[in-house]
């Protein structure tokens, strides 16, 4: 009898198939060739093509195609392709919802612009280049760079600006290596410490960062206030003191004003504060800067007003002639201009170290500098905060476009004009000026007027204009970063903290500008800077050191996509960030070493927890009793989540195993790291079975080395082999070091007369590790085999698909699955816009730090195809049948309720009329038969592929179990080696 006329028979007069088969039929003997209707994965949503379609029917609305029209007692709602997941879509909701709640979705038409879009999508420039230029450079390149060219010589000034270019370079790697591992963390770099060093090392870094953006706005507001004091209004310092107290106390009080005129500005709306204040006005002051060279290198330049003394020693004093400039060469000894203009001579003059002279370092008020010591520590310590802007452009990460894009392009960016900038002054500073004048720190010389200004053209304006701008944007950016720090530390309770400082702007931002007055009390720039640049050395130590350890540890979820990262790039970043810290204040240095101690400490002692996660925990695992309590309480977060194994195997008569295919998945996936358990359940009684265990766990510990793992073996002895796994599934593990997975094969046997629990086993195991929150790895077909190279497809269909993704990265580290590409792919409806959700899709990819190729194929609503209705009737009459023959043979039955599908079958054995198969069942089996289709269309060619595991049936309402698994077997029938994945609930769901 066909397949096409028992179906149109039992769907008129519910005729019955032959039962004198002693075997029961099985649904999945026979099947129709595959249907082409059905649109192959691409970006663009294309119509599938009409037409009839090798045993299926007439075309259906939309372009897809059905059969003949349901029975009409069926009810059955044909637009329910996913029917396999129906039970469990109210907690796993569907890709397309789960990525609403991600990011911005609408199901609208892919031509349609009425979507929403988020109200500040910046780019490059403004979003990451813009805030890592608000540094103190145009400050420094005014008031101090001259003074440092002069008495370090241009050698060792250039030797301190490729440092600072170095450091800020591979600083800048680093957080491009985070920028393109997809994970976003929220606009403060420093979560991504707190996940590969825990929150102790997180919560010390942030207070480091902090600390440090603090001082940079009390170091913005002294620098204003200096320029203030000796350039543009020296009557005004009438704070009481005399000499260098005067200074430092008149440095104080307009310091503290400034500070507070910045804390307004930072509190003002965000389209009150002027964004590129920095960046203008470093550009202005190095565009003045050079057109004063050129001015004075052409001929006919500026006449000089001073000239170097005659007399060794002697001060400066004013040119007997005004004539113009000639070639350096051409200068008398007598009368030596001190700005001659570019040339090699004086570059080669300026080349090598000299103290100041004695007076040139007068300040306001004829107070003596006592900065005499021009070391090279001294020297570091006043450049190194204009290197202080990385982080910044990082801090803005929510409001980018493209954060992989404009991060790693923006941080690089800034870092080499920073370190350009910074050379190109110093050198055409030391070509231009003479030694003697650049050693005047404070202009003394020129009445007032910086030699930045004096070196300017068209005024000495230019230069103080773009100082002030420069120190208006860092203070500013300084604020406004230290209070995001601040209110991420408060809101994580990893500090003793106000509870208030983790709510809106305002105290986060006052509880700032309270932390750098502490640095305007020093009343100094000089005083200042050497504490600022350790504390900013410290922040991007921790911060390469922990890209360096992600790197080493060869953690699944980091895989940066920046060419230019390596964890020895890193490391080298946080060597040379220590060396500079001990370089150039070694008591500042211990000193933010401390704070950053103490603060771990702390949190250690307190058990601080943050919701940042632990990158570390695989290796504290290792630490027995100390590190078991340690991290006894609280689940690790999502991107720390890693699979823990509990592989059941099945063991012969011999005691070997059924299924060693497991143990190389096993080890593959593990990598010799974390834990892997294999377990097996030996039925019969203790002690009497006891040799046979101690037997099995030697050929399990055999099978796990032959399959190049490590990890634990565990036998139990149980009077069944379905309590026992259930035992072993619930009692395996010690504290933290408790399996979060089971892997386990699939049930061969289950319509096999031998085996005819196998079925029940099987759902019941499912069902106990759900309940205890086990991820479920159901392993079908011969996995691992094949040539190298291939593919893996990954099928997400429900759920935030965490450990779906999470698998490939895993397995692409054992070198048989190296070679082989990624493939994403999720499942639409009709009412899902195909076209957004693939763009989403791949964000969700990129911030996972999965290298895959995204896919969404569409399932169109069709009706229930008469092969479908066949099918599902066979099904069910099979598991009538088996019900009867382990009655009829005095085996195990089932101790639920009988579903409304035995119902039925008990109601036609009493005479009753068939009312055909249940509705449910037909359901399913369509769903499984669709989701088979495109999945075999798509993947079935594929090495492995990965397919979410449909949800076991509840207890209640109780039905066959035999159905569960004829549903899988339609769902996975004609591919090759397939992977079921189910999360559990230690399957932490995120992003």
């Amino acid at each position: 009898m066909s397949g096409a006329g028992l179906g149109a028979r039992s769907w008129r007069g519910g005729a019955e198939p032959s039962e004198s088969s002693p075997e029961p039929p099985s649904p999945s003997s026979s099947r129709p060739p595959p249907s082409d209707s059905s649109p192959s994965p691409s970006e663009e949503t294309t119509a599938p093509p009409h037409g009839p379609t090798q045993g299926r029917g007439r075309a259906g609305p939309g372009g897809g195609t059905s059969a003949c029209p349901a029975p009409p007692e069926a009810g059955l709602a044909c637009d329910r392709n996913l029917a396999l997941f129906e039970e469990e879509l109210a907690t796993r909701p569907r890709v397309p919802a789960l990525l609403r709640r991600i990011a911005p979705y609408s199901a609208l038409s892919p031509d349609s612009d009425d979507g929403r879009v988020p109200r500040r999508l910046l780019g490059t420039l403004r979003g990451v280049a813009g805030p890592s230029l608000q540094t103190l450079l145009g400050l420094v390149l005014v008031l101090r760079l001259p003074w440092v060219v002069g008495t370090g010589g241009v050698l060792q000034v250039s030797a301190i600006g490729l440092l600072l270019g170095a450091c800020t370079m591979l600083t800048a790697v680093s957080l491009s290596a985070i920028a393109t591992n997809g994970l976003d963390p929220g606009g403060c770099p420093l979560g991504l410490l707190s996940g590969a060093l825990g929150p102790e090392a997180g919560g010390a870094v942030g207070l480091c960062a902090f600390l440090s953006a603090a001082f940079a706005a009390a170091a913005a507001a002294l620098g204003a206030a200096e320029i203030l004091l000796v350039y543009v209004a020296p009557q005004a310092a009438v704070l009481p003191g005399r000499g260098r107290g005067g200074r430092l106390n008149n440095g104080r009080g307009y310091g503290a004003g400034l500070l507070g005129l910045l804390g307004l500005g930072a509190a003002a709306p965000p389209a009150a504060r002027a964004a590129p204040l920095g960046p203008a006005g470093l550009l202005l002051a190095l565009l003045g800067l050079q057109a004063g060279a050129l001015r004075a290198a052409l001929p006919g330049g500026a006449p000089h007003a001073l000239c170097l003394p005659t007399q060794p020693g002697g001060r400066l004093q004013p040119c007997p002639t005004a004539r113009p400039h000639g070639a350096g060469g051409n200068d008398t000894p007598e009368a030596r201009p001190v700005f001659p203009g570019p040339s090699t001579r004086l570059l080669a003059q300026n080349l090598w170290p000299r103290p100041p002279e004695p007076g040139l370092g007068v300040g306001p008020g004829g107070a003596e500098d006592d900065a005499d010591d021009s070391s090279f520590g001294v020297l570091l310590g006043l450049s190194l905060p204009t290197a202080s802007g990385v982080l910044w452009g990082f801090s803005r990460s929510g409001e980018l476009r493209d954060v992989a894009r404009s991060v790693p392009a923006g941080s690089l960016g800034a870092a080499l004009v920073t370190a350009l900038g910074y050379l190109s002054a110093a050198l055409l500073l030391g070509a231009s000026v003479e030694g003697q004048l650049l050693r005047d720190k404070f202009g003394g010389s020129l009445r007032g007027t910086p030699v930045a200004g004096a070196a300017s053209w068209p005024s000495p304006w230019v230069p103080l204009v773009g100082a002030l701008l420069s120190a208006a944007g860092a203070g500013l950016q300084a604020l406004l970063g230290g209070s995001r720090l601040l209110r991420g530390l408060a809101r994580t309770r990893a500090l003793p903290l106000p509870h208030a400082l983790g709510r809106g702007r305002l105290w986060p931002l006052a509880a700032t500008a309270a932390v750098a007055e502490l640095g305007v009390l020093l009343g100094s720039l000089d005083l200042l800077a050497p504490v600022l640049s350790v504390f900013w050395l410290t922040s991007y130590l921790g911060l390469n050191l922990a890209c360096a350890l992600q790197g080493l540890l060869p953690t699944p979820g980091w895989s940066p996509r920046c060419r230019l990262y390596h964890w020895g790039v890193s490391l080298a970043g946080a060597g040379l960030c220590l060396g500079l810290m001990l370089v150039t204040c070694w008591y500042c240095a211990l000193l933010a070493l401390g704070i950053g101690a103490t603060a771990y400490k702390y949190l250690e002692y307190r058990g601080a927890q943050s919701e940042w996660g632990e990158g570390l925990r695989g290796l504290s695992l290792s630490a027995a009793r100390f590190a078991l309590l340690r991290l006894e309480d609280g689940q690790p977060p999502a991107p720390s989540w890693r699979p823990q194994l509990l592989v059941l195997l099945k063991l012969d008569e011999e005691l070997r195993a059924t299924q060693p295919q497991l143990l190389a998945l096993a080890a593959q996936l593990q990598a010799g790291k974390g834990l892997t358990v294999v377990g097996s359940v030996i039925p019969g009684d203790l002690p009497q079975d006891q040799p046979r265990a101690r037997a099995a766990e030697q050929a399990l510990r055999a099978g796990l080395a032959g399959a190049g793992a490590r990890g634990f073996v565990q036998v139990l002895v149980a009077p069944g082999r379905g309590p026992g796994l259930a035992a072993l599934v619930q009692g395996c593990g010690l504290g933290a070091l408790r399996p979060n997975a089971v892997l386990m094969g699939w049930p061969h046997g289950w319509r096999r007369r031998h085996d005819p629990v196998a079925a029940r086993r099987f759902v019941e195991l499912l069902r106990v590790a759900g309940a205890g929150g086990r991820a479920l790895l159901v392993a079908k077909g011969p996995l691992g085999a094949g040539a190298p190279g291939g593919t893996l497809d990954v099928w997400w269909v429900v759920g935030d698909g965490r450990l779906l993704t999470l698998l490939p990265l895993l397995l692409r580290q054992h070198p048989a699955w190296r070679g082989c590409r990624v493939r994403l792919f999720t499942v639409a409806l009709l009412e899902d816009n195909s076209v957004r959700l693939r763009r989403l899709l791949e964000a969700v990819a990129r911030r996972r730090g999965l290298p895959a190729q995204t896919h969404v194929v569409e399932l169109h609503d069709s009706d229930v195809s008469a092969y479908t209705y066949e099918r599902t009737l066979m099904m069910e009459q099979r598991s009538q049948m088996l019900r009867q023959m382990r009655q009829a043979q005095g085996g195990p039955t089932p101790s639920q309720a009988p579903s409304a599908g035995e119902e039925e079958e008990e109601e036609e054995e009493r005479g009753a009329p068939r009312r055909g198969p249940s509705p449910g069942n037909v359901r399913r089996m369509h769903a499984a038969e669709r989701l088979n289709e495109a999945v075999g269309r798509c993947s079935g060619g594929a090495r492995l592929v990965l397919l979410d595991l449909p949800p076991p049936p509840p207890p209640r309402p109780p039905r066959p179990l035999d159905n569960y698994l004829e549903f899988l077997e339609v769902l996975t029938e004609g591919l090759g080696p397939v992977l079921l994945v189910r999360g559990g609930d230690g399957d932490p769901p995120g992003p």
